[in-house]
């Protein structure tokens, strides 16, 4: 089964509109035409859709969606670029909240809102408990948790933009059962690493790259996506591939 992440996308309602010397509708289009090439089973997206808060970028979503993957099944978790009424309204059908996971075969993907404050992010007991329950609730599944922010520091700027508590997700990894995977958006990087034994997985954005440094700075690498292959025993792969 073939899932793959997007995240990032920071669309904004003039679809001529760049960032950093990137035009992210554009740039999000070529991702969705290679992202069709691999024929995916299922997409999720991690959050910063939009780069404005507009309800454009969001029909923007929509649209690219249906032109390069017309029928395929998908969800999406909120950014703190998607702290509007525009994204719950318009994905309503879409958002995986904490407690209602995605059923895809024998895997579960549980999403969790890490909206706090601007840029900065927080992890809520409450969410934790329901992904708990539901989680218990099913014998013989395999789980993926999604979220937006990075679960540990990057070593970079972008950790002042990071969760308020990570310790209470990290205390709750650690007495958690059967979460074999865990992945998130955010840094605009594809990172691999582990927090409390579980492995974690990030994304390219689907416009610019952040340079992961001290210093505040865009990478010239290009975007991206990345593609996760679960298996029914409840291996996976993961690679991350970029448009030229």
């Amino acid at each position: 089964m073939r899932l793959l992440q997007l995240s990032d996308c920071h669309l904004f309602a003039d679809h001529a509109q760049t960032g950093y010397g990137v035009n992210p509708y554009q740039s999000l289009s070529r991702v969705l035409e290679c992202a069709a090439g691999e024929s995916p089973d299922y997409v999720i997206i991690t959050g910063d859709v939009s780069g404005d808060n507009s309800e454009e970028s969001y029909r923007h979503f929509l649209s690219l969606m249906d032109r390069y993957l017309p029928g395929c099944e998908w969800r999406v978790i909120a950014g703190n670029h998607d702290s509007n009424t525009h994204f719950e309204a318009i994905f309503a059908d879409h958002i995986l909240h904490a407690g209602n996971a995605w059923c895809i075969d024998n895997w579960k993907v549980h999403g969790l809102d890490t909206r706090f404050q601007g840029a900065r992010g927080q992890i809520l007991p409450a969410e934790l408990q329901a992904v708990s329950a539901d989680i218990n609730s099913t014998a013989n599944c395999f789980h993926l948790l999604a979220l937006h922010h990075h679960v540990l520091p990057s070593g970079s700027w972008m950790d002042k933009h990071a969760l308020e508590n990570p310790q209470d997700l990290l205390a709750w990894l650690e007495s958690a059962t059967g979460i074999a995977l865990a992945i998130h958006g955010h840094v605009h990087a594809g990172l691999c690493y582990e927090a409390a034994g579980i492995p974690v997985l990030s994304v390219p954005s689907t416009c610019w790259q952040w340079q992961l440094n001290p210093e505040f700075g865009t990478a010239a690498l290009p975007p991206g996506f990345r593609e996760i292959m679960l298996s029914p025993d409840g291996e996976w792969t993961s690679s991350v591939r970029r448009i030229e």
